[in-house]
């Protein structure tokens, strides 16, 4: 049991250590002028290790994301709640429970997402991501007329939240970030 803790130990480390050695050069030199090279060599491993552990230099700034709080949060909240107020709070809840490192390391990723057209993209694709999950999650079948129009709502709450995101960023976390989520899905339900 302790040389798996001491393996786990030394994979955070090493992860947290690219991580933070990418933030750096991407404040000092640009998110597009910083190479994959360039962030092994900042976090002293070679270009294979930091391919050990992010599949792209996409995925430093947004990781995969831990998708156990999906069913988490769809589980806490009132099955008796229509399906976009059930992801409004529970997206809510999630980011209100944010520590203030937390926040201030997710408002810097946002801030690289904002800016670059290729994080958009990856944006783009974890809420694909997160909308798969919670669809089978809810044990819907996309192919059915009515589990179609589930995946619409999933996926236009998803993008309300990552409209959320990026407004905090645009704003620099001057407005809390649930009011923010509050915000998009009350222009997604006025529609």
């Amino acid at each position: 049991m302790a040389e798996r803790d001491w393996r786990a130990q030394k994979r955070d480390s090493t992860r947290a250590r690219l991580t933070a050695a990418a933030f750096a050069l991407f404040d000092e030199r640009g998110y597009s002028s910083v190479s994959v090279g360039d962030i092994a060599h900042g976090a002293g491993v070679s270009v294979p290790t930091f391919y050990a552990y992010f599949r792209t230099k996409e995925h430093v700034v947004l990781p995969d994301q831990d998708l156990d709080w999906i069913a988490g949060h769809l589980a806490a909240q009132p099955p008796d709640l229509p399906l976009p107020e059930q992801l409004r709070l529970g997206l809510r809840t999630l980011v209100a429970g944010l520590t203030r490192e937390q926040e201030e390391l997710a408002l810097r990723r946002w801030r690289y997402v904002q800016a670059d057209p290729g994080l958009q993209m990856r944006a783009a694709e974890r809420e694909n991501h997160s909308a798969r999950v919670v669809v089978a999650e809810l044990g819907v079948d996309p192919a059915t007329p009515a589990g179609s129009a589930i995946v619409v709502v999933v996926v236009a709450c998803l993008r309300a939240a990552t409209a959320a995101m990026v407004r905090w960023a645009a704003a620099d976390g001057r407005h809390p970030l649930p009011d923010l989520v509050d915000e998009a899905f009350a222009a997604l339900r006025s529609m």
